[in-house]
């Protein structure tokens, strides 16, 4: 193994990266996605973050991106087939809604809040076999949207993070009902 390829601790903050939900993994309204599907919506979120800032809106004043199939399939190295089926696929989960222009213009995309109703999963850990309500404006995602993901940190900077004190959370609250994966 070539010691050389293996990441420092600060060097992985030099990539930047497309967030997908994990929402669509875990939602039983969502788990059936494709990949492609899944995969696409994260890059259709990304795209639509630079759409807000430009302030891309139409007449309602409801946000949109253009995003053609041709620039997701160069960009996904998929066929336009593929392409078409993950844009029916989350057309129909309700997670994104087209609007078509005509005249050969590309489509207005629109991205759309997921419906996050509340579920239940198996708690693992109580042993007790009773089930809880999850719902998603609950969990903490991961805040991976910093200002630092192209700065090296020095040794002086990492001694001064907060720390985070977990010794008062319930971390049964984070596990997924393995038995609905499967």
């Amino acid at each position: 193994m070539d010691e050389n390829l293996l990441f420092n601790a600060t060097e992985l903050l030099q990539y930047k990266y497309i967030t997908v939900p994990k929402e669509l993994f875990i939602n039983p309204r969502y788990r059936t996605l494709s990949s492609d599907s899944k995969l696409l919506y994260g890059f259709i979120l990304d795209r639509f973050s630079l759409s807000l800032k430009n302030n891309w809106k139409d007449e309602n004043g409801k946000a949109y991106l253009i995003f053609t199939r041709k620039d997701i399939q160069k960009l996904l190295n998929l066929s336009d087939k593929t392409v078409t089926k993950a844009f029916k696929e989350l057309s129909d989960c309700k997670l994104i809604y087209e609007k078509k222009q005509g005249r050969n213009k590309p489509n207005l995309i629109y991205p759309c809040k997921m419906i996050s109703e509340e579920w239940n999963r198996k708690n693992y850990d109580s042993g007790t076999g009773k089930n809880t309500i999850l719902e998603s404006e609950n969990l903490r995602c991961n805040n991976t949207n910093n200002n630092y993901t192209n700065k090296v940190i020095s040794k002086s900077q990492k001694n001064n993070f907060e720390q985070r004190d977990y010794s008062a959370f319930d971390f049964n609250t984070l596990l997924a009902n393995y038995e609905q994966l499967i």
